[in-house]
């Protein structure tokens, strides 16, 4: 065979390959049946708004081809995966009453910088990856050495026929969660070796335990959930932070948070300060919160 045939021959061949459709990799189920309570009453709450996920698409640093066929291009299809992390997102901006007397921590100045993609005071620049099947658990950080660190959410986050913390309050918590990973990694605190957390000891049940380290209310102004001293007096744990923001979310939302969300929120909590914290049980929603 001649050289300029044979050249011919595989350009051919790589162009009839660039056109057969590649497959979209596999997805968290997206039946009707996948949809929580939680989500539907929330989603009624506020609708599709349009100037909100043309927003936030921006904010959580979101790629198309993550996304694609998960609502990337439907989004206001509130079964799809996409339509449920916004519907998450928008529980951060506008879930909270921010009662500077009791709330733990703050949605403008605190939560929602956390949970936001953009490099800030708690974290270095962020990415959101759709949620990943083949990930065991609710959430995965991990650290890119060449752009922004990834953050990849499982389906039991997303497919409520698999699990209870298919709802928004759980997805934005672990937004927290993972984010918190983040702030370790910003001001060089490794939380432990079997996953960014302590292995299962004390009275943690689960692996991937934390401390819970109590504070009072008006040990953090708003903005200040970053800060920390480097002692037990005023740190938090990936696990703490999402407590706590579940918790808020309980006690003290907006008014139009539905009652739906308010207690998959803190059934959420109070199962993880129950299962996930060594010298536990942490913060259990409703237990007095010291000033």
């Amino acid at each position: 065979m001649s050289e300029p045939r044979y050249v011919a021959r595989v350009l051919a061949l790589s162009v009839v390959l660039a056109s057969i459709p590649m497959a979209l990799a596999a997805q968290c189920n997206q039946a009707l049946t996948s949809l929580s309570q939680a989500d539907r009453d929330w989603w009624a709450v506020h609708g599709c708004q349009q100037s909100y996920f043309l927003w936030q698409w921006r904010a959580y640093n979101l790629e198309d081809d993550e996304w694609e066929g998960q609502g990337w291009n439907d989004a206001c299809n509130s079964r799809l995966n996409y339509p449920k992390f916004w519907n998450a997102s928008y529980l951060v901006n506008y879930g909270l009453s921010d009662d500077y007397s009791n709330t733990f921590h703050f949605s403008q100045t605190d939560y929602r910088p956390l949970a936001e993609a953009r490099s800030s005071r708690f974290h270095d620049s962020e990415e959101y990856d759709g949620p990943d099947p083949g990930l065991s658990g609710y959430g995965q950080w991990e650290y890119d050495p060449f752009g922004a660190n990834n953050i990849t959410l499982g389906c039991g986050l997303f497919d409520s026929v698999l699990d209870t913390r298919a709802n928004p309050a759980s997805r934005a918590g672990d937004f927290m969660h993972e984010s918190w990973h983040g702030w370790g990694d910003e001001y060089d605190y490794d939380f432990g070796p079997c996953n960014g957390h302590q292995c299962q000891t004390g009275n943690c049940t689960l692996n991937g335990c934390d401390y819970f380290y109590f504070h009072r209310i008006r040990d953090y102004v708003p903005g200040a959930l970053y800060q920390n001293d480097g002692t037990a007096r005023r740190f938090h744990s990936p696990n703490q932070v999402q407590v706590e923001f579940l918790c808020d979310v309980n006690q003290l939302p907006a008014p139009s948070v539905p009652m739906s969300v308010r207690l998959t929120a803190k059934s959420d909590a109070d199962n993880r300060a129950v299962n996930r914290f060594i010298n536990g049980p942490g913060y259990k929603c409703g237990d007095p919160r010291p000033w």
